[in-house]
């Protein structure tokens, strides 16, 4: 066999690729929109997360984890749909968006089973996964939204893009924090706290990116 997935140069590889992503995506966050470093550290996350989400899968072959495959899909669709929303107006920027609806469908309905499920548990975590399926649930309703209605402001396409960004971001920090690194969280606190703090940047977002605030920049 030519390559092992299972060796730990293997794993050393995804960690330090995983651990370059979550720094460039900090970068990519801190810095001014549209600036070269902004840009640089973007494409840096972007391409290094995919691979990462991309090893993980195969990681999972061997070590299946609900969460970890939650987080995985997720990248997976986040940031090609942030990429797609850039580039809106290419060609093939619509089929992708169609096609890519379907993995936030299959994440809410996913995660809402999970959240029904658990509640007939005693003790199980319910805050996580409906935070989760909330979250989905509002991703597959902006693309339902686009297929039906694809002639938006600028305003709009910048905040797809940064919404997608900061999930995508926000999925990496559970991963670090849950599988990389243990700083005495529980299962529940690792989604609860970086998904909350995702909505606070979200809701940022939209109060920046929005058709008044960059009319008003225009002027």
């Amino acid at each position: 066999m030519i390559w092992d997935p299972f060796d730990p140069f293997s794993y050393f590889i995804h960690v330090i690729f995983g651990t370059i992503a979550f720094a460039a995506g900090i970068a990519a966050l801190a810095t001014k929109k549209g600036t070269d470093l902004h840009i640089k550290a973007g494409k840096v996350f972007s391409y290094l997360m995919i691979l990462v989400a991309i090893s993980t899968v195969v990681f999972m072959t061997n070590d299946f984890l609900p969460l970890a495959v939650v987080m995985t899909v997720a990248v997976l669709y986040l940031i090609p749909s942030a990429i797609n929303s850039i580039n809106h107006d290419k060609k093939m920027a619509a089929l992708w968006d169609k096609l890519l609806t379907l993995i936030p469908l299959l994440l809410f309905v996913f995660t809402a089973m999970q959240f029904i499920r658990f509640l007939a548990i005693e003790e199980a975590p319910t805050v996580g996964p409906i935070l989760l399926a909330s979250t989905f649930g509002f991703i597959l309703y902006q693309d339902l939204a686009l297929l039906k209605n694809r002639y938006r402001e600028r305003s709009y396409w910048i905040r797809r893009h940064m919404i997608r960004m900061i999930l995508a971001f926000t999925f990496t920090a559970m991963a670090v924090i849950r599988l990389g690194i243990n700083i005495g969280l529980t299962l529940e606190q690792t989604v609860v706290y970086p998904i909350l703090f995702a909505w606070i940047c979200i809701a940022y977002c939209y109060k920046k990116y929005s058709p008044a605030k960059l009319e008003a920049a225009r002027a």
